[in-house]
């Protein structure tokens, strides 16, 4: 029987697992991709998150480029794949 977990941070943030998690590649002209710069560290990264439960991934991604850039989407995301540990 499949089995998860949960927990819940010293900031209040919970997490249950297994979790699923989107990440974004944004072309921009014919040889770049569209990056953001991490708070917590800094560094370029592309854009992402968590899918929340019951959300339809297509409905993360268009979520996660409007908390991260307060852009809309055009049309529905090109899903490419999915990979796990």
């Amino acid at each position: 029987e499949p089995r998860g977990s949960s927990w819940v941070g010293n900031d209040g943030y919970a997490m249950c697992t297994p979790s699923l998690a989107i990440d974004l590649v944004i072309e921009s002209g014919d040889d770049a991709v569209v990056l953001v710069r991490r708070g917590d560290n800094g560094k370029y990264a592309t854009m992402g998150g968590f899918v929340d439960v019951g959300e339809d991934p297509r409905d993360a991604v268009a979520r996660e480029l409007r908390e991260e850039t307060a852009l809309e989407l055009a049309a529905p995301p090109l899903l490419l794949g999915v990979f796990g540990d």
